[in-house]
């Protein structure tokens, strides 16, 4: 094949440059993404009820949703959390788990349920998260001084939200801090009083007047037209609506209420460096270039800034920088890695031609590697673009290899046709052998369940590709260039460089000693293999690299029953002392207006996000807050922590590390008195170390308890009373106004802001008398349930221990006999179990890619004990990976165990060289009938020595030197990435060094042990 298609020039060279234009063409058409689309097995039904408590909503709601659930195909979970006025309810299934389908059998199910829920209450939220549903960028619209706030959230909502949705690549548009306008009718109180009506006449009054007659019409000849009731249109013709007194005359509604337009109240608050207004969230499609969409997104907030002066407009945490990051990291290694690589390459061979050709096949094997990228619908991301960064020092080691085959191949006197097709064929099989060895550790990763599994899928198959193309630049184009570019025949070549000779001088040297003494350095290397293992004892393990970090989130929850307003108050209060430290500062207070909220919404609660020039600085922001939060309301529960960006968050689990649930045993009517018993059964647990569960937090909350025997006595029925309570203590909605498809309401609102002046509304009975409502109600204090967590099996109650130390199989069977001897059983999870779970996946794909490792070599070589020896130097890669990251301080996270991913498969490429160019010299001797004396083995390692050195080193060393522009160049995606790059270089320099002397070693014993057994058997 090899020589068919070197005969064939023209139509070679044609071929490969169609592909590098096509290739440079098709990179336009490639998607940009910052995270491969991802199809997270998880739903979230957010159920929103306003005015509803949480034991209400829960047994009403919460609980018929859940049960109607339980019975999905695939699920693998259900849990709830219920809270006052809000719900969710998170349904995980299983990897693989079609979410197109699981989405619609869920809305199908609450499609069902419907019918039975309350008439006012919305339909049921039911949202698919995935990798994409994070938002690219955020805008924020800040009403200017002077311009009314509802007036630029009708701006957002109708024009802002419109134009940003018209974008080329754009999912979804997102607003919080919205307002809407109502009407608000106030009624008078003593004017009311005066002329003996109640709030109920006025409700009446307009309730008639804005009644929907249907569908009416009327016929005319042959013409038939259909005939609409005008209703109110306002608030100036609300007010002018009359009320009939008792003596029969008639006055304006506007004499005893005040009738306008004005903001709903709010419910929650978002803030730009300390000023209201709201923030717009830019949602890319999965296939749409996330680099061509925040530009577009940034040109049309340059316009709104022109178009729409009645507000200020910024654009914060652009996600875009990480995706930066990764290919300006790509950019980098092409360049600098590029020129270090050429650099060693003419340091070591003494031809120009050499390492010109070599270097080709980096540029050709990655522009045609973007063919496969559109073919399999791949995008750039910081996954597939990591593979590609991890492909680049491995693209030129086949051509090294190759070429470096054939340039032995002419120097022995052949032509160039013969030695560019002899030398390709001679190293076929080790070649294509290393290339499948590093693809078998990638390829069982895959089987890796969750978001580990998913993520890898991308950089492995990135990965495979760019190993796939360059075996196509090293077996095709790199033998042509030979055959085109080499001298001919008898002309004086320059073999190697004085550098090259001088270590190849050196290697010879310490090959002797060392095979002068073999067993002490034999023994050596052996004691040095499980030196990882324990150096990974001493290495502190991280989910992530430590990188500059400058933003932090800040979660607050004043654990009391404040209103929206006083939150904003809190909070604006806290700003203005931090807000000189910051560049950027948001905050999303009390309830959001996101559709995509997969977290409950409290009134009470406050998400803080802010960035500050220099990490320093960020700490003692960190801390000041903090001190400010536990000085003035110490009740309150803060969590700081890293702002998490689109990549790290996929990271960091919201799982408590151990949680603890209990149920009753014995479940009855009233589960509450069961639940009592908890305290009791939390006292005797001997770890006091822990921290309630959301089921377990309570808060204060008002009883109402009504005086019936009064009632009775004055015959005011109980209707009467609930609609008082409803008017003075709930949202009252009296009607709507409907014109050009949009909706106003017109709600009661109340001048009584204490409590006792609620409790003295009037209430009606049906004689017309009114008595204040305090005479029928009396108010009491209690504490209820702050959050009800429920799964499949019903509600629990749960304690968290976060403390990693702990001996979690003891304390199982503390938490066990503690609440089975009150009454209660006992199930726990968290990310203990989990990462328990992945181990075990870890091992099992561990033994999968030694299997597969075993099983291409053993193919191979056609024996089963030369594989051991090959596979015996993955150790020494990693105690050099080990010690290189305990030397620079690293940590054990998901970069570096990338980087020993690399070390596996690659660790190994050398010894199948060396193993294969042994094994040909040995057969060379056999067929020449030499005894296998010591100095026949000690020539042929050393002739072995001379094949495989210069590609040997070459390999090594052009993979460790594409690695160190990353350790060189600042910035966040090279701090990510310097783990990686650390192990990588540790692995391959310290595996390389011991390998040299380790193979000779092994396949000197491994001969002698064959001879002796030939000998005791000769049979």
């Amino acid at each position: 094949m090899v020589r068919y298609l070197i005969q064939r020039p023209i139509a070679v060279l044609m071929t490969f440059i169609v592909l590098i234009i096509t290739g440079l063409v098709l990179i336009k058409k490639v998607p940009v993404s910052l995270l491969p689309h991802v199809d997270v097995p998880q739903i979230v039904i957010r159920v929103n009820y306003p005015n509803s408590p949480a034991p209400v909503l829960e047994e009403n709601i919460i609980q018929p949703i859940r049960e109607s659930l339980a019975s999905l195909h695939n699920l693998k979970n259900i849990e709830s959390r219920t809270a006052n006025h809000t719900g969710l309810i998170y349904l995980t299934f299983e990897y693989g788990t079609r979410m197109n389908l699981a989405y619609i059998e869920a809305s199908e199910k609450l499609d069902q349920l419907t019918p039975n829920f309350p008439r006012d209450m919305p339909r049921p939220q039911v949202m698919r998260i995935n990798t994409s549903d994070i938002p690219v960028i955020r805008l924020q619209a800040i009403p200017k001084a002077g311009v009314s706030y509802l007036e630029v959230s009708a701006l957002a909502e109708k024009i802002l939200k419109k134009r940003l949705e018209q974008l080329e690549g754009v999912s979804l548009v997102d607003i919080n801090g919205k307002q809407s306008g109502i009407i608000a009718v106030t009624p008078n109180q003593a004017a009311l009083m005066a002329l003996g009506l109640s709030e109920s006449k006025i409700v009446e009054t307009i309730k008639n007047a804005n009644q929907e007659l249907g569908g009416l019409s009327v016929k005319d000849g042959q013409y038939r037209y259909f005939v609409k009731l005008l209703n109110t249109t306002g608030a100036e013709t609300i007010g002018r609506l009359p009320i009939r007194l008792k003596d029969g005359s008639v006055i304006a509604l506007h004499t005893v209420a005040s009738v306008r337009l004005e903001p709903t109240k709010q419910t929650g608050y978002h803030l730009f460096n300390g000023k209201e207004g709201l923030v717009i969230t830019v949602q890319k499609q999965p296939d749409s270039r996330m680099n061509e969409l925040v530009p577009k997104v940034e040109e049309a907030a340059a316009l709104f800034k022109k178009d729409y002066p009645q507000a200020e407009f910024a654009l914060t945490q652009d996600q875009t920088f990480l995706l930066d990051a990764g290919i300006s990291n790509l950019e980098q290694d092409l360049v600098y890695a590029g020129i270090l690589t050429v650099l060693l390459l003419f340091m070591f061979l003494g031809h120009w031609t050499s390492p010109v050709l070599m270097s080709i096949s980096i540029p050709v094997s990655l522009i045609i590697t973007f063919i496969f990228f559109y073919l399999f619908g791949i995008s750039f991301n910081i996954i597939s673009l990591s593979g590609l960064a991890l492909g680049i020092g491995m693209l030129i080691d086949n051509s090294i290899v190759v070429i470096d085959s054939i340039m032995r191949k002419q120097r022995s006197g052949m032509s160039r046709l013969e030695s560019s097709v002899e030398g390709t064929n001679e190293v076929i099989v080790p070649v294509i052998s290393q290339v499948l060895t590093t693809v078998a550790v990638y390829a069982p990763l895959v089987l890796l369940s969750g978001m580990a599994g998913a993520l890898v899928l991308d950089q492995a198959i990135g990965l495979t590709i760019s190993l796939g193309t360059s075996l196509l630049a090293a077996f095709i184009l790199a033998p042509l260039l030979c055959k085109m570019l080499l001298k001919n025949r008898g002309e004086k070549w320059k073999e190697d460089t004085v550098f090259y000779k001088q270590t190849a001088k050196g290697y010879h040297k310490m090959i002797h000693h060392i095979l002068s003494h073999k067993l002490v350095y034999f023994i050596i290397t052996l004691l040095l293999m499980p030196m990882g293992f324990w150096l990974a004892a001493c290495i502190p393990v991280s989910a992530l690299p430590t990188i500059e970090k400058k933003e932090s989130l800040v979660t607050i929850d004043w654990n009391a029953p404040v209103d929206a307003q006083e939150n904003l108050r809190r909070v604006k209060e806290l700003l203005e002392t931090i807000q000189a430290n910051c560049t950027v500062t948001e905050a999303e207070v009390g309830i959001k207006q996101f559709l995509l909220q997969h977290d409950n919404n409290s009134i009470q609660q406050v998400t803080l996000y802010f960035a500050c020039p220099r990490e320093r600085l960020k700490f003692s922001t960190d801390a000041q807050l903090k001190e400010w939060i536990k000085q003035r309301y110490p009740q309150a529960f803060v969590q700081i922590a890293d702002a998490p960006n689109a990549f790290t968050q996929l990271f960091i689990s919201a799982k408590p590390y151990f949680e603890a649930r209990f149920k009753p045993v014995k479940s009855s009517a009233d589960d509450k008195g069961n639940f009592s018993k908890m305290q009791d059964m939390l006292r005797s647990i001997p770890n006091q170390n822990y921290s309630l569960g959301q089921g377990m937090l309570r808060e204060p909350s008002i009883s109402v308890t009504m005086d019936y025997t009064k009632m009775a006595l004055y015959r005011v029925e109980r209707s009467a009373i609930e609609e008082v309570l409803r008017r003075q203590f709930g949202i009252y909605a009296i009607s709507e106004i409907k014109r050009f498809g949009e909706a106003q309401t017109i709600r009661l609102k109340t001048d009584r802001e204490t409590m006792a002046a609620k409790l003295e509304s009037a209430v009606a009975s049906p004689s017309g008398a009114l008595y204040p409502l305090r005479q029928f109600v009396s108010l009491g204090d209690e504490q209820q349930a702050k959050f009800i967590t429920a799964d499949k099996t019903g509600e629990y109650k749960s304690i968290i221990f976060e403390d990693k130390k702990l001996d979690m199989p003891s304390l199982q069977k503390q938490l066990i006999s503690a609440s089975a001897a009150h009454g209660f059983m006992a199930d726990f999870t968290g990310d203990y179990f989990e990462s328990r779970q992945q181990l075990k996946q870890l091992q099992i794909v561990f033994l999968v890619v030694i299997f597969l490792m075993y099983f291409i070599l053993a193919l191979q070589y056609n024996d089963l004990i030369q594989p051991l020896v090959v596979m015996a130097t993955i150790p020494l890669g990693i105690t050099g990976g080990m010690f290189f990251l305990w030397l620079t301080g690293g940590t054990l996270d998901v970069m570096s165990a990338i980087g020993f991913i690399v070390v596996l498969g690659l660790i190994v490429d050398d010894p199948i060289l060396k193993i294969e160019a042994l094994n040909k010299l040995e057969k060379k001797y056999r067929a020449l009938g030499l005894k296998h004396d010591e100095q026949l083995l000690e020539r042929i390692i050393h002739e072995a020595g001379d094949l495989c050195l210069k590609p040997l080193l070459l390999v090594s060393l052009t993979t460790s030197i594409a690695m160190v522009p990353v350790l060189v160049v600042e910035g966040i995606g090279n701090d990510l990435q310097k783990p990686m790059a650390i192990v990588i270089i540790g692995g391959l320099t310290v595996g390389t060094f011991f390998t040299t002397w380790f193979i000779p070693l092994a396949y000197w014993y491994l001969i002698k042990w064959r001879s002796k057994k030939i000998k005791a058997n000769p049979a």
